[in-house]
């Protein structure tokens, strides 16, 4: 017998094409990358959204999503002023 729930990655990609609309009204290419940052976050912690399994998408999402931006801007702010 197959799954009857679909799995964390496929309920994610499901988001993700759910979120396709609201990327197409971005007017910026900066407002664009941004999202695609979003996006990328968001699918950079599949393994240990999928290893915890809570039963709410979009908790895990949001995790992933705001880990994702700390890392960035911590690595960010941590850099020498030259490479700014």
């Amino acid at each position: 017998m197959g799954r009857t729930a679909p799995t964390y990655r496929q309920a994610l990609e499901e988001r993700m094409k759910r979120w396709d609309e609201f990327a197409r009204l971005l007017t910026s290419p900066e407002e664009r990358a941004a999202f695609e940052m979003v996006r990328t976050g968001a699918r950079r912690y599949v393994a240990q959204a999928t290893y915890v399994g809570s039963p709410d998408l979009l908790e895990s999402l949001l995790l992933s999503v705001l880990t994702d931006l700390a890392v960035r801007v911590r690595s960010e702010t941590s850099a020498p002023a030259s490479r700014r």
